[in-house]
């Protein structure tokens, strides 16, 4: 196995699905639930969006839009097949809003204490995009 810091984001997912197996349906559960969340929050998370992100809000909503294919065209073979997992959900750009969930996962569902050491150790604590919602008054 590589050292940790030559791994690339596809490498380090399957080395969490071969890990934890047993755990990437709740994964792909987690990941189903946070698009459902930014599809029906859809128009606030855009209009909230900060302006001079380097992550826009129409790529994020592309991500997105590419994991949700996935996720139709492989289904349940997401969680049954590590390399599924790994080569087609962290593939590329994917990885991005992946990552996001896997952060979110830890911090929302609560997981064992191994799996969420090991979402740490391989992805890291930082969410990739977080938005603050303010609340606009009238004057």
């Amino acid at each position: 196995m590589k050292p940790l810091d030559e791994m690339n984001n596809i490498e380090r997912a399957y080395v969490l699905a071969r890990l934890f197996p047993k755990d990437l349906k709740d994964l792909i559960s987690f990941v189903q639930k946070e698009i459902t969340h930014f599809r029906e929050k859809q128009e606030d998370i855009r209009q909230a969006w900060p302006p001079y992100s380097i992550i826009t809000a129409n790529y994020w909503y592309s991500l997105i839009s590419e994991i949700e294919k996935v996720l139709e065209r492989f289904n349940v073979q997401l969680h049954r097949n590590p390399r599924i997992f790994s080569e087609h959900l962290f593939w590329g750009h994917n990885s991005i809003f992946m990552t996001h969930c896997l952060v979110r996962f830890v911090e929302c569902e609560n997981p064992h204490h191994s799996l969420k050491l090991a979402i740490e150790l391989l992805f890291g604590e930082k969410e990739v995009v977080s938005i603050e919602f303010t609340e606009q008054t009238e004057d």
